[in-house]
């Protein structure tokens, strides 16, 4: 049997059987010749869901984009355009201990200021404290004065 045979089989040289087709720099591709660390979109591709930068094998960015990539993520995460972490690994936690059966941590709360309840001395606990009674006509004339 000849190679013309046997259609189903690759060439010899050629791909195996599971091997993937080959990935192209995109950066390379488009030509540019320096990476934009302010273009949050685009370099959000190369960022996985739990905020790691891709690796070269699953982007197919070349040696010297990958490396200028990495600088511009870092770069705009330092400025504050592009986040370390995303947010639902924020609210979870570290997700390789994350359990499904455990609620999720709640939002951290705002400290609210701590109102201390006032202790009254024996002097001031011995005076009782008296309300002026405002007369009915000096309610109606300060009512009068305010409108």
């Amino acid at each position: 049997m000849s190679i013309q045979e046997r259609p189903n089989r690759p060439a010899r040289g050629g791909r195996g059987r599971y091997t993937p087709k080959r990935k192209i720099c995109s950066f390379c591709a488009e030509k540019v010749s320096r990476i934009d660390y302010k273009d949050s979109a685009k370099l959000a591709r190369y960022i996985s869901d739990r905020g790691k930068i891709e690796p070269r094998r699953r982007t197919g960015t070349c040696a010297r984009h990958q490396r200028a990539l990495a600088n511009a993520i870092k770069r705009a995460r330092f400025i504050a355009l592009m986040p370390f972490v995303s947010e639902h690994v924020r609210r979870q936690g570290n997700v390789a201990t994350f359990s499904p059966m455990r609620e999720l941590r709640p939002e951290p709360k705002v400290a609210e200021p701590k109102v201390e309840p006032k202790v009254e001395t024996k002097a001031e606990a011995a005076v009782p404290e008296v309300k002026a009674e405002v007369a009915p006509a000096a309610e109606a004339s300060e009512s009068a004065e305010s409108a």
